[in-house]
């Protein structure tokens, strides 16, 4: 991780993030010299790595929920078009999965005050579970229309969608919608169902609408930023040059090179990198390590910071 977030290299996270196709090989990168990189020599050639496939878990939305790697030994063939398209296409698909496992995660053992609700429903719309959290949020969700059960409308609107998508692709179906709700925010509803027998179930999760991202955790750790700081910081979070910030913040380069040089000393960093690796360690190495855990344990994983207790 610190090579990732410190180091001078290629085919880093960053790079493949903010690639507009979202793929990137380590021999594309490196113009066909993959010898150019220091974790090519010093990790994958004594590991029997040869080549390096790095695909960004973007939503269809446009979000990132993380990236995988994929590895080839030496004298295997090189990624062929084919197959950069195929894992181009796989992607978002992989990251609805990612993102719909941490969001159960936290619905299942919320730790956080705005934790997610899950409910499980049969095909005839039937309540079967609810999560610890789903209660307050049907409380949230309007019900100008009635409810059946207690199960808001708009609950019900979702699974009802996620069902004709499944009907209509013959496999699984979703649905996500948002929501107003009575306090004034909004809320996302989001449905899935695996099939259409008897034996499948429907599973729908309300979150609030623009929930918790890695580039806004730094309002997760009171390092005394102000608002614009933190604006500032959230756009290096997210990568880009001085003039993409500015230009994105309505600012001009040297105003934004003075609110770097104050966010670097109320966080001890001297460079955006060490600004980057300092909000990761402060803010989610502790989440890394309590899903490793999980996983050992063969629970579900949970998404954003981890709360200190």
């Amino acid at each position: 991780m610190r090579w990732e977030l410190l180091a001078e290299d290629f085919i880093k996270t960053a790079d493949v993030v903010q690639s507009p196709r979202g793929v990137l090989t380590l021999h594309e990168a490196t113009d066909g010299q993959p010898e150019r990189s220091p974790i090519y020599v010093e990790v994958m050639t004594p590991n029997g790595m040869a080549q390096e496939l790095l695909v960004a878990l973007r939503s269809s939305t446009g979000e990132n929920w993380g990236t995988t790697r994929l590895n080839r030994a030496p004298g295997d063939p090189m990624f062929s078009e084919h197959e950069i398209n195929l894992m181009s296409a796989a992607a978002p698909l992989i990251a609805e999965g990612v993102r719909r496992g941490l969001l159960v995660g936290e619905a299942t053992e919320p730790e956080q005050p705005d934790a997610p609700g899950l409910v499980v429903l049969t095909l005839d719309g039937e309540v079967e579970s609810l999560s610890p959290a789903a209660g307050e949020w049907f409380s949230r969700l309007p019900d100008d229309d009635g409810r059946q059960d207690g199960v808001p409308t708009s609950v019900l609107a979702a699974a009802t969608a996620a069902l004709r998508d499944a009907e209509h692709s013959k496999a699984g179906g979703g649905a996500t919608a948002r929501v107003p709700m009575t306090n004034g925010r909004w809320a996302v509803v989001q449905s899935a169902v695996t099939g259409t027998n008897r034996d499948s179930r429907v599973t729908v999760i309300d979150h609030p609408a623009g929930a918790s991202r890695p580039d806004r955790a730094a309002a997760d750790v009171d390092y005394g930023l102000t608002v614009r700081e933190h604006e500032v910081t959230q756009r290096v979070l997210r990568g880009g040059s001085t003039t993409e910030l500015a230009k994105a913040l309505g600012l001009s380069p040297h105003t934004v090179q003075q609110h770097l040089k104050s966010i670097f000393e109320k966080t001890d960093v001297n460079s955006r990198g060490e600004l980057v690796a300092k909000v990761y360690f402060d803010c989610y190495d502790l989440r890394t390590r309590d899903n490793r855990k999980r996983i050992q344990d063969e629970q579900y994983i949970r998404g954003g910071p981890k709360v200190l207790t």
